[in-house]
């Protein structure tokens, strides 16, 4: 019975490796173990493309999210971009317009201040001309006082006086219109022509029509009189004229 099992078991271990050695077995065997081998790998695809398909969906929301902020600041970019087109069109022609009153206000004012410096010109060289002519006068006056009678007054001071007289009633012909009379003009005129003996105590024929020696005495303080209140006049004018000229200065600077 024994030896009977022991057959029986040695012929299916023949049997069997006879079994594994057959060339269809051998396939089988080699489908099944890339079967194993393809699963293995699906599984591992399958754990990769698991993976991916996560950082594929967390990408796609961050990109997506990215997208849609970008798209919404580049709405806004747009926007801003008209909004300062127009602001730097109005700007620039603001601009425009602030140089064109620029211009026109630095024009006027360069104008003002050339008729300024024309003023004060005229004005330093008028003073200058008034002062001599007021101390000429003054002297003249102050000579005639010194002496108790014109008769006393030496002919070369009087023949001065008499070009100076002349010289004034030239110069300043216009001024005296109207403040020297015609018999005042005519007594001068006496005067000019002969200095020397107009005070004479018997005058020659020449001073026949002469007034009085007191009216060259009176009409040299009138002259210097009328002088010093045009004087007056003229620096108060200037120091109004000077005031007004800072005024628009100032105004027009500031709106430049």
């Amino acid at each position: 019975m024994m030896k009977l099992l022991l057959l029986i078991f040695s012929a299916a271990a023949v049997n069997e490796e006879a079994e594994k050695n057959r060339p269809v077995t051998k396939v089988i065997n080699l489908l099944k173990d890339m079967q194993a081998q393809l699963e293995k790998e699906a599984k591992e695809d399958e754990e990769v493309y698991e993976k991916v398909a996560c950082w594929c969906e967390t990408n796609d929301k961050d990109k997506t999210a990215s997208i849609s902020d970008a798209e919404a600041h580049i709405t806004d970019l747009t926007s801003t971009i008209e909004e300062k087109t127009a602001q730097s069109s109005r700007l620039n022609t603001e601009i425009k317009n602030l140089e064109s009153e620029i211009a026109k206000n630095t024009e006027a004012l360069a104008k003002a201040t050339s008729i300024r410096e024309k003023e004060l010109a005229e004005f330093n060289a008028e003073e200058k001309d008034m002062l001599q002519s007021i101390g000429a006068l003054k002297s003249a006056v102050t000579v005639l006082n010194k002496h108790n009678s014109f008769a006393q007054v030496p002919s070369e001071a009087l023949i001065n006086m008499a070009v100076m007289l002349k010289d004034q009633m030239r110069k300043h012909s216009e001024l005296l219109t109207g403040v020297v009379t015609p018999s005042q003009k005519k007594a001068v005129a006496a005067f000019v022509q002969a200095p020397g003996d107009y005070f004479d105590a018997d005058p020659t024929f020449k001073q026949s029509y002469a007034p009085q020696s007191g009216a060259i005495f009176g009409i040299l303080k009138q002259m210097k009189e009328t002088f010093e209140s045009n004087l007056s006049a003229s620096q108060k004018e200037e120091m109004v004229n000077q005031q007004a000229y800072q005024d628009l200065k100032a105004a027009k600077e500031a709106e430049i």
